[in-house]
């Protein structure tokens, strides 16, 4: 794990050998930084000084996804190649929250800033799901009308847009309320790793596997025909 500085982009500090193999995701709280690993484990660092603080080792596959609850920082949720959604809390340092999907393995996760803050994740079956902490089955799922694979999710601010990188190289992006796809980024030749919406929903950032990073203008209503 690296630190750098945002303004510089200069090394600032590291952590060595954080997990056994790869780092997959990484979410920043008040006072800790969370990794998940290729190992499955999640594990905790001071954000102070950067030393270890505990681990967490419920998946048995890569984790794909961590963040910290929008509204109770003591929790943080997880998900994982081995199809669980995981969430902990801190205070009690167990595992407080557990759902699974059947059919597919977890790709991505964020968290909805409305309705009932319920998490999105997305799937290797091509199915965005919102997940309610008090009910253990998806409360809502939404896909593109075609069998694709989702490899990452990210959310707008609003919470009204969630976007989403697909099997064929594009973005896609739903309006929530409406369930449906309202825009179709082409641009990359490859997987998309990672996606960020801008704090005015007017952009979005997407870095693919084909090396490129690509910046989106979005229009809501942009594309006459989002199925192509």
């Amino acid at each position: 794990v690296r630190v750098l500085s945002a303004v510089t982009g200069d090394s600032k500090a590291s952590i060595a050998k954080s997990h056994r193999g790869a780092v997959t995701s990484i979410a920043v709280g008040p006072e800790f930084i969370f990794t998940g690993g290729e190992d499955g484990a999640m594990r905790v660092w001071s954000r102070r000084n950067l030393e270890f603080v505990a681990q967490y080792a419920e998946h048995s596959k890569a984790i794909t996804g961590l963040l910290v609850d929008r509204e109770a920082p003591n929790l943080v949720h997880s998900c994982s190649l081995d199809r669980a959604v995981v969430t902990y809390d801190l205070k009690t340092t167990r595992r407080s929250n557990y759902k699974m999907h059947r059919d597919g393995a977890f790709t991505g996760l964020c968290q909805r800033t409305d309705s009932e803050l319920e998490l999105l994740t997305a799937t290797s079956d091509g199915f965005i799901m919102s997940w309610d902490c008090d009910v253990q089955l998806p409360v809502m799922a939404l896909d593109c009308g075609r069998r694709l694979k989702f490899y990452c999710i990210g959310i707008s601010a609003s919470g009204r847009f969630v976007a989403v990188g697909c099997e064929d190289h594009a973005l896609r992006i739903w309006d929530i309320s409406a369930m449906e796809v309202v825009a179709v980024c082409r641009g990359h030749s490859g997987e998309i790793a990672k996606l960020a919406w801008s704090p005015d929903e007017k952009q979005l950032v997407s870095v693919g596997h084909d090396s490129a990073v690509c910046v989106w203008n979005f229009y809501l209503g942009g594309v006459s025909d989002p199925q192509n």
